[in-house]
């Protein structure tokens, strides 16, 4: 799906959904800020807006706030006090003039965004700002000293929601104005990138050369490389290099096995050798070579009992290379658009993509094959499957988002119920959200499942799209599906691949966040050890002063006794550990720490608070 031009936050061409243009906005200020989709004008400020294109951070940041300016002055206020209308109205003024300066604090104190009430500079963000104009800048330098970073509905200083009401607004008015941040994590590109889309990638464990396919034809810097390309290691460094010519059509799917380079796509030459949407390049000999032809293009490779399995759009839509040709294993019983991935899973190919069952009863996206009978799980998945992966024994599917009146992304097989459950799909809540057009790719690494493909999504108010981290953490008894956004691309990501810490991600995207120009392919480092973002559990804390440099009090709000605080690094690592004896607060030094932000985990009457706390 193509992305529409509609930048009203960040820049040129960052959509979600591939809906109309009024639901592609909301959905992008959704993600920004979950408030937004909570507003009961939302429709009408969308209609109205317009596109903002070439839009840096600070001009973003006052973008949101002369939407919500404008918005909020429009509020029917009847209800209000002559005083409350006089205050909100002199402090919409004040909030007009405050985006119109762009001077907006800088978070110096963290290595990632978040906001910050006050920062080194003395410069106020929007809702202290407030309160310093009304003459409640102890207020506001009392939240300073207290909760630096914290976000409104977090704020536990006593007086909020009376400096609220006296000047008209609702707290959550307040969390409205707080806008969200982009992942700050390091991309790299690949020597420029490639002047096209990519959409598969595969990695050599041994060479560690990395191949990726899609639709290109040269490097940035000017190597010809026809619609595949390898990334290796010469004597002056990382370079692009082609796959003998090339294929000339597009490629969507790649395998390596035994030494040789499967491709499969949308061409009829590989080389110099004639190949209907199928060939393999013999790495040893430098070679491509023919392998039969299929009728319609290629859209997934598996090995299955150490024989070759095609997937894709042709006919029978799953094929079996027997040494000499293509054999139909499937044999009518799949019927639709065709095939998008296959899996081995507890010794049978599992079939993924847009199709239906001949079995009588309505199943759909999921089939499978023991080496001689096709068979089902369960009764299929919500939506077409773009791939498969195990992860904490199960295993998953990657879903479109929307499919007729079912809406999913990400669910998984449930073998007690002989069905597929949905763990992920569109929804918008207090500190997260997600929703988007598909999810395209999974890796599993470690309590990490790394996801990719056209979305948005939001984690603690940090907001991204594209490419995320997903978690099963657990607090109070309750289990969470914890997104965590990695990228801000201004389109889609097609695939992933994991070597070691290197996570490389391939799409039809040229940037990352406002300037990281990748062109389609780009790497970051990934820690699957990397800290959860904090859930919201029953049990309130104090953690004071924060940032603190020699010694922090960490107390329960809700009165309750401490058996236990953890503190863990920014990798996940636990480095400090106290057993409490039932005590209702608690002092711990913090000399044994370095500078740096941390996750406090705080076990109180069996119950779990999770805040950060940042060591000067």
């Amino acid at each position: 799906m193509r992305y529409l031009v509609l930048l009203l936050l960040i820049f040129s061409n960052v959509s979600l959904f591939a809906s109309n243009a009024n639901g592609e906005l909301l959905r992008q200020l959704s993600s920004v800020n979950a408030q937004w989709s909570k507003q009961p004008e939302h429709l009408s400020v969308v209609q109205q807006a317009g596109a903002f294109n070439n839009v840096n951070f600070n001009q973003w940041i006052a973008t949101h706030l002369m939407l919500v300016e404008k918005t909020l002055r429009a509020r029917e206020v009847s209800h209000l006090t002559p005083s409350q209308k006089q205050n909100r109205f002199k402090l919409l003024n004040e909030l007009n003039g405050y985006w119109k300066e762009g001077v907006f604090p800088v978070n110096d104190y963290l290595p990632y965004k978040n906001p910050v009430f006050i920062d080194k500079k003395g410069t106020h963000c929007a809702v202290g700002y407030l309160m310093m104009q009304s003459g409640y800048d102890a207020l506001a330098q009392m939240i300073d000293a207290n909760e630096k970073f914290a976000y409104v509905y977090e704020i536990k200083t006593t007086g909020v929601a009376q400096w609220a009401n006296e000047h008209g607004f609702t707290v959550d008015e307040l969390a409205w104005i707080q806008p969200g941040y982009p992942p700050n994590i390091q991309t790299d590109d690949l020597d420029g990138g490639l002047d096209g889309t990519v959409n598969t990638i595969a990695v050599d464990g041994g060479s560690q050369v990395v191949y990726v396919g899609g639709s290109f034809n040269h490097s940035i810097s000017g190597v010809t490389c026809n619609n595949v390309a390898a990334w290796i290691s010469g004597f002056a460094g990382w370079d692009w290099v082609p796959v003998g010519n090339g294929v000339n059509g597009p490629v969507y799917a790649m395998l390596l096995h035994n030494n040789k380079l499967y491709v499969g796509g949308k061409f009829t030459t590989a080389g110099s050798v004639a190949a209907t949407n199928i060939a393999v390049y013999d790495i040893a000999q430098g070679q491509w070579q023919a392998i039969g032809s299929l009728d319609s293009t290629v859209r997934a490779f598996a090995v299955y009992n150490n024989e070759l399995y095609a997937g894709g759009d042709f006919t029978g839509f799953v094929s079996k290379w027997n040494g000499s040709t293509w054999t139909d294993v499937t044999q009518g019983f799949l019927y639709g658009e065709g095939v998008r991935t296959l899996e081995v899973w507890n010794n049978e190919l599992v079939i993924g993509g847009n199709f239906e069952l001949a079995t009588g009863a309505l199943r759909r996206h999921v089939a499978t094959y023991n080496g001689t009978y096709m068979g089902m799980l369960g009764m299929g998945t919500l939506t077409p499957v773009n791939d498969f992966t195990e992860h904490d024994g199960k295993l998953y599917a990657a879903t479109d988002l929307y499919y007729m009146n079912d809406s999913s992304g990400l669910c998984y097989f449930d073998e007690n119920a002989n069905n597929w459950i949905t763990e992920l799909k569109p929804y918008f809540g207090m500190f997260d959200g997600f929703s988007g057009a598909a999810v395209k790719k999974l890796i599993s690494t470690g309590n990490h499942l790394l996801a990719a493909g056209e979305f948005g999504c939001t984690g603690g108010m940090t907001y991204g799209n594209n490419l995320m981290s997903v978690q099963k953490v657990t607090y109070d008894t309750t289990t969470y599906t914890v997104t965590n956004p990695l990228l801000l691309t201004d389109n889609e990501v097609n695939d992933i691949a994991l070597s070691g810490n290197t996570l490389y991600f391939g799409g039809s995207f040229v940037t990352n966040l406002f300037s990281d120009t990748l062109n389609h392919i780009g790497t970051m480092q990934f820690q699957i050890t990397g800290v959860q973002n904090p859930i919201e559990s029953k049990v309130t804390l104090s953690v004071f002063p924060n940032p603190a440099s020699a010694e922090v009090r960490i107390q329960s709000l809700n009165n309750g006794i401490i058996e236990l605080i953890e503190v863990f690094d920014a990798t996940g690592r636990k480095v400090l550990s106290e057993q409490v004896n039932n005590e209702s607060f608690k002092v711990i030094r913090l000399s044994s720490l370095s500078s740096g932000i941390y996750t406090v985990k705080v076990l109180v009457n069996g119950a779990v608070g999770v805040s950060k706390l940042v060591k000067q």
